[in-house]
């Protein structure tokens, strides 16, 4: 790796209803352009990764949330095809706000509590987890 690429901090988010749904987004920019995605972004300078994943939520969604639990870091080499990127995701539910159509979530959809749809990045991976977490 050249010395002068650094690592990128991310955050992603599993935001979860009462009847146990995720909220997942259709993609609006690339990479992966026209995938389903959890909300998340990169940690601004200044805010911690909690600040941050609230912050993406309200961006992409237009939801207020609050976060309940750490599911996990992610940390596997290629995870985000931009390069060497870490994402801390987290659960969060919704405490206000109104669900919005942005240029970064074309669409949404709560997927039932073990229905699976094609994932970009590693959100899969990431989903699969809180769910085990959840029946554990």
């Amino acid at each position: 790796m050249p010395s002068d690429q650094r690592v990128a901090l991310t955050v992603d988010a599993v935001v979860t209803d009462a009847r146990g749904r995720v909220l997942v987004m259709e993609r609006g920019t690339g990479p992966f352009r026209g995938s389903w995605v959890l909300p998340g972004g990169y940690v601004d300078p200044g805010e911690t990764v909690e600040q941050a994943c609230i912050r993406e939520v309200r961006e992409e969604l237009g939801l207020a949330v609050k976060l309940t639990g750490l599911i996990g870091i992610y940390s596997e080499p290629g995870r985000d095809p931009r390069g060497a990127v870490v994402s801390i995701a987290y659960r969060a539910e919704v405490t206000g706000g109104t669900l919005t159509v942005t240029d970064e979530a074309r669409a949404h959809r709560w997927l039932e509590p073990e229905e699976e749809v094609p994932m970009g990045f590693d959100h899969a991976r990431i989903l699969a987890d809180h769910r085990a977490q959840m029946r554990a």
